[in-house]
């Protein structure tokens, strides 16, 4: 019966192991295509520049589009960013506006499209999204949310975002990663946004301010020595949680599942679970995914943005892409 029960403990293990070895060599085949030419990358007329991860989540994707979006903007390219929306039931290919319910574009593309000064454009074909871009808005630029992976498209520059270290992590669904380490390869720049690495570009995302449900924009330290309700539904909530307590903020943490939609019910309950404490704070993403009319004063979302100390190295590898292709700006 001892070794009975224990190999019990083993078997869902095992399974997940087995999966993981299936899952992998499947997009290894896939992978093996690509590189080989058997399947065909498409090259659209912009410049794509690709962000993405090889990880589950987490990984500062969306606060690094819309910081190299804002940084090629201000240099004065005509740049939209193409995303796929994710949970967005809208299919067709459209430009995604403030006033967009997060429901039909994704609360990633709606909090994009509030938060740039350049298009975004919600395509569940990155290739049709990218010549949307440039047939409708001139767009020389096209910057893919989440693009490592759709390697249907051809990207001029892979930038893979990295949130840990990946030695001992394993291939999904027994593991957090996407594709095996060896992936990694394909990327032209490999940037660490919540592990510092030495021998690898780092980034970080840096609070801000906190903004009210009326648009009042208060200082971050303004959290000091308040009780707080922090609650969030994203892939990495200690983090956020982590945040809100190096301003000094005594925090209730309340965890709800990655693009969680929050009911009214949901609200009554986080309501209820703060109604003896000074400030409820989310993350700007939750925020889009809530109902403001029904929030009072009290809700704050604390809004940041990711500090890229080699963005100019990046931005100059960038300009001679778009010098190489003959565009101007």
């Amino acid at each position: 019966m001892r070794d009975f029960i224990p190999y019990n403990l083993r078997m869902p293990k095992f399974l997940f192991k087995c999966l993981s070895v299936l899952y992998a060599l499947v997009v290894s085949i896939r992978n093996y295509l690509y590189s080989t030419g058997i399947l065909k990358a498409y090259m659209v007329v912009p410049v794509v520049i690709s962000i993405g991860n090889i990880e589950v989540g987490g990984t500062g994707k969306t606060p690094f589009v819309i910081s190299l979006a804002e940084e090629l903007h201000k240099r004065g390219y005509n740049v939209a960013i193409v995303t796929r929306g994710y949970k967005g039931r809208m299919r067709h290919t459209i430009r995604v506006q403030g006033d967009d319910s997060p429901k039909d574009v994704g609360d990633e593309a709606l909090l994009m499209a509030k938060t740039t000064n350049v298009p975004v454009i919600k395509a569940c074909d990155r290739i049709d999204g990218a010549t949307y871009a440039k047939r409708t808005l001139g767009s020389d630029i096209v910057i893919l949310d989440d693009g490592f992976q759709h390697r249907r498209i051809y990207r001029d520059m892979d930038i893979v975002l990295v949130s840990r270290s990946l030695d001992k992590e394993d291939i999904l669904p027994l593991g957090h990663l996407r594709e095996p380490i060896s992936s990694l390869g394909r990327a032209d720049i490999v940037i660490y946004t919540k592990s510092e690495s030495s021998q690898e570009t780092n980034a970080s995302f840096v609070p801000e301010a906190l903004i009210g449900t009326d648009g009042a924009r208060l200082t971050p330290f303004y959290l000091r020595g308040k009780d707080v309700l922090a609650f969030c539904g994203i892939a990495r909530p200690d983090f956020f949680f982590e945040m809100v307590e190096a301003f000094g903020a005594k925090v209730k943490p309340l965890r709800f599942k990655d693009h969680h939609w929050y009911t009214p019910k949901d609200i009554r309950r986080i309501k209820d679970a703060a109604s003896h404490r000074d400030l409820i704070v989310t993350t700007e993403k939750d925020m889009v995914r809530l109902d403001r009319r029904l929030l009072d004063n009290k809700w704050y979302a604390l809004k940041g943005k990711m500090v890229v100390p080699d963005m100019d190295k990046i931005l100059g590898e960038v300009a001679c892409l778009v010098k190489d292709r003959r565009i101007s700006r």
